[in-house]
């Protein structure tokens, strides 16, 4: 009788695990910002003013791994207004603690960052998620997120069908100006940290017509009603310790960092960059 009262009370915990989920009406909106006067990326990444609505973008293949890093981190420290991010995977290692950080610096010079991360790949990450979103100047959004952080594989018991709805888009964009999107995540592998790393991806740097047209996408899917501010789901959390992960305390982190900074220092793209010599292809683009 009472394995059966326990089983009882399980299968009732589990069917209240959907209604757990906040109220969409507590979230705030917006919208991406269309930036009229001259940025600092137009002077860093030397953007051509054409008109919008002619379907030309201005683009740079992102093949090296360094490269794509470089002009992520770019990207982050040119941005004055927004930073508009969207990822499936956004790992705690070395490359993508660096990126949290500069976010979290590019945050207190006073550039608004929306972060929207699918939460199939968020474990581990919930401190640091508090810890960004404490800040004034960012908002967290989760897609499709667990209710039950840690015993997460319990909700597909429940809610199989939404929490097999994963939002795979990857997309990077600074001040509606440049945006980076492609087929990489936000991991060591992607970046190749390490040497011993046999890993092959690409994306595509762009400016020009299609950054609109990546801007208003991605405000569909910040607006969507799966789309739940992290604060409302992560309902137990560490923020001193999220923000001391993201000042890399730890000194053996803090060395492999700086030997990565310096391995971009030496990428070809970082190079063409400080020296206003990118090598744009200007294309027909539409985003699919």
């Amino acid at each position: 009788m009472k394995t059966h009262s326990l089983i009882s009370l399980l299968c009732l915990l589990l069917c209240s695990c959907s209604s757990w989920l906040p109220p969409l009406e507590e979230r705030t909106e917006s919208r991406h910002f269309n930036t009229s006067k001259p940025v600092r990326l137009d002077n860093i990444l030397q953007i051509r003013h054409t008109p919008h609505n002619n379907g030309l973008s201005d683009i740079y293949l992102l093949n090296d791994p360094h490269e794509a890093f470089a002009a992520r981190a770019a990207l982050i420290e040119s941005a004055e207004h927004s930073l508009d991010l969207q990822y499936y995977i956004w790992r705690n290692d070395i490359s993508g603690r660096l990126l949290f950080n500069l976010i979290y610096l590019a945050a207190e010079r006073g550039v608004r960052v929306r972060l929207l991360l699918d939460d199939n790949n968020t474990r581990g990450l919930d401190d640091l998620l508090l810890a960004l979103d404490s800040h004034p100047n960012i908002e967290v959004r989760l897609f499709n997120p667990f209710v039950l952080r840690k015993w997460r594989a319990l909700g597909y018991l429940t809610d199989f069908a939404r929490l097999n709805r994963r939002m795979h888009n990857k997309s990077f964009t600074a001040d509606n100006r440049a945006t980076i999107l492609g087929g990489r995540n936000i991991g060591d592998e992607y970046f190749k940290v390490r040497n011993d790393t046999v890993f092959a991806d690409l994306d595509i740097l762009a400016t020009g017509s299609v950054v609109s047209e990546v801007s208003s996408d991605f405000d569909r899917y910040w607006a969507s009603h799966s789309a739940y501010n992290a604060t409302h789901i992560i309902r137990r959390g560490d923020i001193p310790h999220g923000l001391q992960e993201l000042g890399y305390d730890d000194e053996t982190a803090r060395q492999a960092l700086l030997r990565y900074r310096e391995t971009i220092e030496q990428s070809p793209l970082y190079k063409k960059i400080q020296n206003r010599q990118i090598e744009w292809q200007s294309v027909q683009t539409r985003l699919i």
